[in-house]
């Protein structure tokens, strides 16, 4: 049986004293004794409680109860035992450092960890704002999606938006399934040289960012610079399409020249009136 925690019963021997003995008649050398329980947490004996005295006729054996006030000058009751004080100065400590210590890593892990989500958010949300579908975005999503169902993924949704800056064009492709953590690496491979091939040949121009999402997660990302080579990612979790297509769009928007400001046209010279010369009469 496994003891959490208990008390038990416990006896001192303080040395000898003369007293009367009831059943011998006479006084003889009693044995002084203080009896106590000590109380116990997983068999470590901490507080002592419940302390009485008695003395033991050295004659007879008679046991006979003692006040405390009677007992006389004895050595005092141990309160704490053994590491009876590590328990309560643990607590202690816990309570005024480790509590707050505690509270404030979690606090800072709890921030870490909002925080990338909080970003995911922020751009998930002006992506939303400024990225639309274009006509040739849907033309787009069509092929793809025809191509996909053909090769069994009957399952995946395309979407494909895009926005510009100037004359930057920014072009968004996501392919999103449920069951996307079944598909092995090779084949979410093929799906992207499938996506990247009909942007290669719909948006040779275009900044390209193309994605594979599962339920929550991305977990194959394509990205294209205009006339550069697709850097290609797959694994289990990969940045969000759509918020480094937003990021690239502030980017860019940051990059132009700041507008010079408009011109305040001057005011147009008036003809003075003609002054009339009396003195000439």
């Amino acid at each position: 049986m496994f003891i959490i925690s208990g008390s038990t019963p416990k006896q001192q021997e303080l040395g000898e004293q003369r007293a009367p003995c009831p059943d011998c008649h006479q006084e003889t050398a009693h044995r002084l004794q203080r009896h106590y329980r000590v109380i116990h947490l997983f068999w470590f004996p901490l507080f002592s409680l419940g302390t009485k005295y008695a003395r033991v006729c050295g004659r007879c054996n008679l046991h006979s109860a003692v006040p405390e006030q009677q007992v006389g000058p004895v050595p005092m009751a141990p309160l704490l035992h053994r590491m009876g004080g590590l328990f309560p100065l643990a607590a202690l400590t816990f309570c005024c450092v480790g509590f707050p210590l505690v509270s404030t890593m979690g606090a800072l892990i709890s921030g870490d960890s909002d925080s990338p989500a909080q970003e995911q958010q922020a751009g998930r949300q002006g992506f939303d704002q400024r990225f639309e579908a274009q006509a040739e975005d849907l033309a787009a999503r069509t092929t793809i999606q025809s191509e996909l169902q053909a090769l069994g993924h009957r399952s995946m949704e395309v979407s494909a938006s895009s926005a510009s800056v100037k004359e930057h064009v920014i072009r968004v492709i996501t392919a999103q399934s449920p069951r996307l953590k079944k598909v092995s690496d090779g084949d979410r491979i093929r799906l992207l040289e499938l996506m990247e091939a009909e942007a290669d040949k719909s948006f040779v121009n275009a900044e390209v960012f193309l994605g594979l999402r599962g339920r929550l997660l991305w977990g194959g990302y394509s990205h294209r610079a205009p006339g550069g080579k697709w850097q290609r990612v797959v694994d289990g979790t990969t940045a969000s399409p759509m918020v480094d297509a937003f990021e690239a769009l502030l980017a860019r928007e940051a990059a132009l020249p700041p507008s010079a400001p408009d011109a305040v046209p001057l005011p147009e010279p008036t003809d003075a009136p003609a002054v009339v010369d009396d003195t000439a009469r």
